[in-house]
């Protein structure tokens, strides 16, 4: 990816903060057009509890305002901050050996709750190299849900 796409992100992220009552610590990674904003500041809390829903509304807008800056590059950018991302991840693979566990003790498929297509991508990922079980997103969203069953 361009530098300059990099540096912009960099930049645009210090700047979305710096008239805000917080410390902010900003690092920028980047694999194969992915790029990673990990946030650090003294208020983590304040972006992922009670919900993750101003963590997501930060996400969205350095995402427009990367695609406004440089309509022809595909950037796909996530933010996180106080490792959000990796505990959502360990909680949706603990759900998902949860449902296996009983898929295998009862035969009888489970249906988790509504996740973001994100959220089920990890669920699926981490199910698909479990033998004997499968998995299948059902409904629309944004109720959209992942039965994991039986896979004979």
């Amino acid at each position: 990816m361009d530098t300059q796409v990099i540096n912009y992100i960099t930049e645009t992220a210090k700047e979305m903060f710096q008239s805000w009552p917080l410390s902010v610590e900003v690092s920028v990674s980047e694999e194969d057009n992915f790029v990673r904003v990990s946030l650090a500041t003294d208020k983590d809390h304040l972006f992922i509890q009670p919900s993750a829903d101003p963590l997501f509304a930060v996400q969205h807008i350095m995402r427009l305002m990367v695609k406004n800056k440089f309509p022809e590059e595909r950037v796909h950018l996530s933010v996180n901050i106080g490792d959000f991302h990796e505990r959502q991840k360990e909680a949706l693979i603990a759900l998902a050996d949860t449902a296996i566990e009983k898929v295998k003790k009862d035969g009888m498929p489970v249906q988790l709750p509504s996740m973001s297509s994100f959220e089920r991508r990890i669920v699926h990922m981490h199910l698909v190299d479990t033998q004997g079980i499968a998995s299948e997103s059902v409904g629309s969203e944004p109720d959209r849900r992942l039965v994991v069953k039986s896979a004979s």
